[in-house]
């Protein structure tokens, strides 16, 4: 498993741009149930596939394909890193919504240029409120 992390944490850092960490996050693997509890208000189907909290965790279903847990990993480590460099404010939606813009777009990348796959990933942007 630390290879894998390792594997991931190199692209997710290389398509990033961010410098590799000093310590890597812990992956825990959940069930769909758990991601609904945790994410979705107890609905099912819950679309969320991985999850991280700006912590030492990345949680990532047990269900997903291998080449899914490649991508979705990405995308969640991207986070990590976002959090290691200090340059977002965690509490900010715009800062969020910056994050999760960017996370998305390493992810279509290492799909693209990894995987040799098509898929583009994104969200519409968060409705955030003017801060003051």
């Amino acid at each position: 498993m630390k290879e894998w992390v390792l594997y991931i944490m190199t692209w997710a850092a290389k398509l990033s741009g961010y410098p590799f960490p000093d310590s890597l996050p812990e992956v825990r693997w959940e069930s769909e149930t758990w991601f609904s509890h945790r994410v979705c208000k107890d609905h099912i189907p819950c679309p969320v596939l991985g999850l991280y909290e700006d912590g030492d965790v990345v949680y990532l279903r047990e269900d997903l394909t291998n080449s899914a847990k490649d991508h979705v990993a990405v995308h969640e480590f991207v986070h990590y890193l976002q959090r290691e460099t200090g340059q977002f404010d965690l509490r900010s939606c715009l800062d969020t919504d910056k994050r999760e813009q960017e996370a998305f777009r390493v992810q279509s990348r290492f799909v693209a240029e990894v995987q040799n796959g098509f898929t583009r990933f994104g969200v519409n942007q968060l409705a955030c409120r003017p801060e003051s």
